[in-house]
């Protein structure tokens, strides 16, 4: 499969058009003979040996083998990235089919243009029959219901299981940094690899254009395909590179003493973040990026947001941030989850939102039209379809009429914007203090100290935002609040009935992914509670329906996320403390959430980069810094606006020296 594969590729890479690259192999009996050939010259070449003489089978099987590696060998590390990603595929159960269109892709289009695409994952359609249209230039946000298979039509494009122009080289980023020796700012600027297929590139364009006997199309073709390979092998100078990885590493929280530590020395979050900065450090044609900002704080947020901006090439992502996608986007593509579709929109997130509103609006009132109309023909049918001879003509004639309807293609029912009835019991008045820090200082064992002479207090009315840079304590503070840490010095004082719920960004570790989430409820939390009434308190945070029997690890990060908060209801806390509680929820949930806490009757502490539901839910600042936990004078936006030019100073003074 690998050699016929490595050949499709190789077709590919030397500008043959997509019926070529899909279509054209070569036939058994041609095969056959050209492995002949091959192992009749490997034998004069090796003249006799004396190893064991093996079968003519066992030759042949070999020979292919050999075949197999010998061509993946040769492939530049575009192909073999390509045909390791479509195995990946094969590996994950994803199956994707597209409509075949006649004639070729033309080798310098940067634009993406496939129809009749249907991508199906274990069996399960994603999308089905829908357009796929990327256009140069532009900034796309994906959007779509947790659970709808954004990731793996992400997956699937990058793997260019469609046809996409040979011009365009994509780095799709999924993952974190490997953990190695490597240095932060070498994993990011070392291109050796990448120089060296370009090179490969420009070599066998440059040979293609010597053996084009003087056809003047091909000549210009192969010019603009080679001014392409030029651009990037600029882009990628050796003698900028380091200064410009170092900026980007910077940008995204990195100091000068971390950008020369090894990946292993970093968590994983952090690794994610090295691979991120890599992806924008090499600029490829086209980026496809699933949740960029997840493992971010919120200036590195900023910065991002501000880089991502002015990219200028094709950038895809999935992002659940309105406030990132306002700034960043040209464009909102969503996929309809109800009838498998693609959905395009011109602007960013607010513009999509109006313009879907105004559509949808005109689309039910199409529809109610329609299913008026169809419900009346099929009424006056059943009246009068048995009656007189001219009767029974007027059904016959409206029969056809419907008939014809149906036949057109009917309005389809807009797909509904659901908010859950999330909500989180009242638990009961408590006196204050509910929750007093006095004078806390803590330090890890061999570590500086987090936090010098802390004082900070909850109520039930309060609704507090923390926020402040990664590694400033604001995880750690959750944790000695909720006793998992002691203070060095000073204590924290709680009401014997405050009872705690959290929601941590290791959220998955609340459940076992072993079982469904009907059985888990059932056998772990509600062992005398009937079914139904399981089924309701699910159902109530949006998981009903097949997801309350589907196994909890087959599930997406935000179905496992909203089965979470449901835990988080049946425990009726008095007081929440939320760790990047939307880094997973799609956008109904987050607002599903931001009502559900603005209804709650008892206190909340938040963690959060997510502008927008701060703005919605918190009533205060408080900045993680220095040491110390400071009320912070104004609102998010006036917060966002001085980070960003505090952001954009520190950068300055980097790049300066």
């Amino acid at each position: 499969f690998e050699a016929d594969l490595a050949k499709d590729v190789r077709d590919a890479a030397m500008g043959k058009g997509d019926d070529e690259l899909f279509e054209k192999k070569l036939s058994k009996e041609e095969k056959k003979a050209v492995q002949k050939a091959k192992r009749e010259a490997k034998k004069k070449e090796k003249g006799k040996t004396n190893k064991p003489i093996k079968s003519a089978k066992e030759e042949e099987k070999k020979s292919e083998e050999d075949d197999v590696a010998l061509d993946f060998a040769n492939l530049t590390l575009k192909e073999r990235k390509q045909i390791e990603a479509l195995n990946q595929l094969s590996k994950d159960n994803i199956v994707v089919n597209y409509e075949s269109k006649a004639g070729k892709i033309h080798a310098n289009t940067r634009d993406i243009n496939v129809g009749g695409v249907s991508v199906n994952f274990h069996g399960r359609p994603l999308i089905e029959e829908t357009d796929i249209v990327i256009n140069y230039g532009r900034r796309y946000g994906f959007i779509g219901p947790n659970g709808s298979g954004k990731s793996t039509v992400m997956k699937a494009i990058a793997a260019r299981s469609i046809p996409i122009p040979e011009a365009i080289d994509i780095y799709f980023l999924d993952g974190e940094y490997e953990a190695c020796d490597k240095t932060a700012i070498s994993a990011v600027f070392e291109v050796q690899d990448e120089v060296r297929d370009l090179e490969q590139q420009a070599e066998r364009l440059n040979e293609k254009m010597t053996n084009c006997a003087g056809d003047e199309d091909e000549v210009t073709a192969i010019q603009s395909q080679l001014e392409l390979v030029y651009e990037k092998l600029d882009a990628l100078d050796v003698n900028t590179a380091e200064a410009r990885a170092s900026t980007i590493l910077f940008g995204l929280g990195f100091t000068t003493k971390m950008q020369n530590q090894k990946t292993k020395e970093f968590s994983g979050g952090w690794r994610m973040r090295i691979a991120l900065a890599r992806a924008l450090f090499l600029k490829p044609e086209f980026l496809l990026l699933d949740e960029p900002t997840n493992h971010l704080d919120m200036e590195a947020v900023l910065w991002l947001e501000d880089y991502l901006s002015k990219w200028d090439k094709i950038l895809f992502f999935v992002c659940h941030s309105q406030d990132f996608m306002n700034t960043v986007c040209t464009n909102i593509v969503r996929l309809d989850a109800t009838y498998r579709k693609l959905h395009y929109y011109a602007g960013n997130y607010d513009t999509y939102v109006k313009t879907r509103r105004d559509q949808d609006m005109v689309q039910m009132r199409q529809y109610q039209t329609e299913q008026r109309e169809i419900a009346e023909i099929k009424e006056f049918i059943a009246r009068f379809g048995h009656g007189t001879a001219k009767m029974v003509r007027q059904s016959q004639s409206r029969e056809k009429l419907l008939q014809k309807k149906l036949e057109a293609g009917l309005t389809e029912k807009p797909e509904e914007i659901k908010l859950w009835d999330w909500s989180f019991p009242d638990a009961g008045k408590l006196p204050v203090p509910v929750l007093a820090i006095e004078n806390v200082c803590f330090a890890y064992p061999k570590s500086d100290p987090l936090y010098h002479d802390v004082d900070f207090g909850v109520d039930l009315q309060t609704r507090v935002a923390l926020v402040g840079p990664n590694g400033a304590g604001k995880t750690t503070l959750f944790k000695l609040i909720c006793e998992e840490l002691t203070p060095t010095k000073g204590a924290i004082k709680r009401n014997s009935h405050l009872k705690i719920s959290r929601f941590t960004q290791h959220f998955e570790d609340k459940l076992d992914l072993t079982m469904t989430p009907l059985n888990f409820f059932r056998e772990k939390l509600m062992p005398t509670e009937p079914f139904d009434k399981i089924r309701s308190l699910l159902g109530r945070y949006g998981c009903s329906g097949e997801m309350q029997q589907q196994v909890m690890s087959e599930l997406s990060a935000g179905q496992k996320a909203r089965i979470v908060f449901a835990i988080i209801g049946w425990e009726k806390p008095h007081l929440l403390l939320l760790d990047e509680p939307t880094n997973p929820l799609d956008m109904e949930s987050i607002d599903s959430l931001a009502l559900c806490l603005n209804n709650f009757k008892g206190g909340v502490v938040m963690i959060s980069h997510d502008m927008r539901l701060i703005s919605q839910c918190a009533q205060e600042i408080y900045i993680c810094d220095h040491k110390k936990i400071t009320k912070y004078r104004g609102d998010i936006m006036k917060f966002k606006m001085h980070t960003k030019k505090e952001t954009n100073k520190k950068l300055a003074q980097h790049q300066n020296g």
